[in-house]
C-alpha cells in the first residue's frame, strides 16, 4: 500500500528502518487535544486509541509501543520484516481526518559478499579474467581484459546466482576491484587487487614443467 491510495491524508513520508531497531512516528504541528485519535497501520488495523484522554493499547501492539499523549508520538519497538506498511495518525470528529502517514519498508542488513577471480589468463602484456561476486543469495559476474593503460569489459555478463541483485554492483580502479553489497538501511563491501592475481598467474606460467619422474625425487 502507498500514500497516495489513501484520501483525505496531509503529508506522507517513506521511511526505511533496519529490523530489530524502533521505529519512531511524529505527528507534525499538532494543535490542541483530539477527542479521538487512532494510530492505525494499513488504514485498518488499530494499535491505539485515544478517546476523551484515556489510551487503549490494542493486543496485538499492547508489549511493543509507546505512546506520548502529550504530542501523539507513537514508538513501535523492535520492528520485523511483516512490520513494513503504511502509519497513519488520525483524528476523528464527525469524519476521519489522516493527518500524518508514513510509509514503512523494514529491511533486514544486507549478507557479507565473497568476491574472487576465476579464469584468469595472463601473458606479457595483459591479463583476462572473470570477476564473481557472490552473496547468500545474488551473484554478480563481470569479465575484463587489462594491460598497461587499464582494463576494459568487451562482454558484459550480469548472471543470477538465485536471481540477480540491483543491491549487488561491482566497481573498477586502477588497482582493485570492489564489490557493494547495500539497501537502504546498510551496507558492506569487499576489495580485491587483481594485480596480485594476475602476476601470480604469470608466474605460474613463465614456471618450468616438471615431470613426474622429477617431482618423486623431489
Amino acid at each position: 500500500m502507498r500514500c497516495g491510495t489513501v484520501p483525505n491524508h496531509r503529508s506522507c513520508s517513506q521511511t526505511f528502518i533496519q529490523t530489530n531497531h524502533d521505529l519512531v512516528l511524529h505527528v507534525p504541528e499538532t494543535q490542541g487535544n483530539y477527542e479521538l485519535f487512532f494510530w492505525k497501520f494499513n488504514t485498518n488495523n488499530n494499535i491505539i486509541k485515544l478517546n476523551g484522554g484515556k489510551t487503549t493499547l490494542f493486543p496485538k501492539y499492547k508489549d511493543r509501543v509507546k505512546f506520548f499523549q502529550q504530542n501523539f508520538s507513537l514508538i513501535l519497538k523492535n520492528v520485523k520484516l511483516n512490520d513494513s506498511g503504511l502509519y497513519s495518525a488520525v483524528k476523528s470528529d464527525e469524519e476521519d481526518e489522516t493527518l500524518v502517514m508514513f510509509d514503512v519498508t523494514v529491511e533486514a542488513p544486507v549478507s557479507a559478499v565473497c568476491l574472487r577471480l576465476d579464469s584468469v589468463s595472463s601473458s606479457s602484456d595483459s591479463c583476462n579474467f572473470t570477476v564473481i561476486c557472490q552473496t547468500e543469495l545474488f551473484s554478480l559476474s563481470r569479465s575484463f581484459t587489462c594491460d598497461t593503460p587499464g582494463c576494459e569489459e568487451p562482454r558484459p555478463q550480469h548472471s543470477g546466482h538465485a536471481h540477480s541483485s540491483p543491491s549487488l554492483n561491482l566497481t573498477m580502479s586502477n588497482t582493485s576491484i570492489i564489490c557493494n553489497h547495500s539497501n537502504h538501511v546498510s551496507w558492506t563491501h569487499a576489495v580485491l587487487d587483481y594485480r596480485e592475481e594476475c602476476e601470480k598467474d604469470g608466474e605460474e606460467a613463465k614456471a618450468p614443467a616438471v615431470s613426474t619422474d622429477e617431482r618423486m625425487k623431489n
